[in-house]
């Protein structure tokens, strides 16, 4: 038993060296994102616009993160990937900088749809990282190690913008620029040179037509995406509402259910991740749909903190179960066509869900109750896995392993 722990942890044993690189490389990013986890409260508080300005400036950013995901798959097909993820933390950092020092709404707006762009784009880039630095047989497993730091890296800038917005709120930019640039020593020093995997030419590369927009599986699949997108992201929009309303829970144990959510996945990641690779991707998918759809929908049916934490249980073991091979299959697809644009559309389809969900679930809450949301939800979870049957089922049955070949570095 120690000594498959020790093989676990070993920087070169289950997981490949450019797994762990990767992943510290998204917890130092995670770091620098509590920028964004007191955004809101800078607004309101520190600057004191009126919480309808406050909305509209977030929605900069989100319609950034919406434009950054498909815009960084683009690029990524013309500009070699290391140096414009090297690019854009450098420029990252600056923007961040002046979020911290600027303080007219418009330039604002401005800066956090920058913000926001550069965010969606990074996203992006970091799962074609994934693809050219590590071994298909390594992919899940460097998802999965990556999911891990972005957990960590949430919960720690959490913690330290808590503790940093408490001294003085500009702090929390000027040190999440610090940790950007850090960020891209970090990669400078681990990545830029190092030698790229790229696939052998398959038919579809050959003739041109590996193209998302006539990949009808990869279709499907982004159809799936959004209607699993839509349904996982109450739990961020509504959740907390909807617990203090009809479960009567204080702050502090809404706190708990997120924080449960947390050390879950960062407990059971991996050893899911590692079960699933005997199933593929498409059972552990189906599998994450239904467990959603039955943590989401089972919270009209009782009350209570136990309850509540049961709930949590359930959706986050769906969440880990369907998060990895999510990113996995369409790495599937980029691999034999053109990459940027598949990873620009997905995570275009998962932003756009992001920005979909707070709103349906808003309309509903309030039109016909929060019970309402999370049957809805749980509907849109069990739609997505036809879909997911049906995207998988071709790829299932046709489709033959991509071999990988060393190229020399892109940098």
């Amino acid at each position: 038993m120690t000594g498959r722990l020790i093989h676990l942890l070993r920087f070169d044993g289950y997981f490949s060296t450019m797994a762990w690189v990767l992943a510290a490389l998204l917890f130092i990013n995670r770091l620098s994102s509590m920028v964004k986890l007191f955004m809101a409260l800078y607004l309101r508080q520190e600057l004191g616009f009126a919480i309808e300005t406050v909305g509209w400036l977030l929605a900069a950013y989100g319609g950034g993160l919406l434009i950054g995901s498909m815009l960084g798959g683009l690029l990524s097909d013309h500009i070699r990937t290391a140096r414009l993820t090297a690019t854009l933390f450098f420029v990252s950092a600056w923007v961040l900088l002046g979020l911290g020092l600027v303080t007219q709404m418009w330039l604002l707006a401005g800066l956090l749809l920058l913000s926001g762009t550069i965010d969606g784009a990074i996203r992006t880039l970091h799962q074609r990282l994934i693809m050219e630095y590590c071994e298909v047989a390594q992919r899940p497993r460097a998802q999965a190690l990556s999911r891990i730091a972005r957990n960590l890296g949430m919960a720690a800038a959490g913690i330290a913008g808590g503790v940093l917005a408490q001294t003085d709120f500009r702090w929390v930019f000027f040190i999440s620029a610090a940790l950007t640039l850090v960020a891209l020593l970090w990669f400078v020093r681990t990545t830029w040179r190092r030698t790229v995997l790229i696939p052998e030419e398959t038919p579809e590369a050959k003739t041109g037509s590996g193209l998302p927009y006539r990949d009808k599986p990869f279709l499907w699949l982004l159809a799936a995406t959004v209607l699993l997108g839509m349904a996982f992201d109450t739990v961020y929009s509504t959740l907390g509402n909807y617990l203090r309303d009809y479960y009567r829970l204080s702050t502090e144990a809404i706190g708990w259910q997120f924080a449960i959510n947390a050390v879950l996945v960062v407990a059971l990641q991996i050893p899911i991740s590692h079960w699933g690779e005997r199933w593929g991707s498409r059972r552990p998918l189906i599998a994450g749909c239904v467990l959603l759809a039955l943590g989401l929908g089972m919270l009209p049916l009782g009350s209570g903190l136990f309850y509540a934490c049961l709930s949590t249980v359930v959706w986050t073991l769906g969440e880990a179960l369907f998060m990895p091979p999510l990113n996995v299959l369409v790495m599937q697809h980029a691999q034999r066509g053109k990459s940027g644009q598949y990873f620009g559309l997905f995570f275009m389809a998962w932003s756009a869900s992001a920005l979909l969900s707070p709103v349906l679930s808003g309309q509903l809450y309030g039109q016909f109750g929060g019970h309402s949301v999370w049957v809805a939800s749980a509907v849109l979870a069990v739609m997505s896995v036809p879909l997911v049957c049906l995207a998988t089922r071709l790829r299932v049955s046709t489709s033959q392993p991509v071999q990988t070949r060393k190229a020399t570095s892109l940098s």
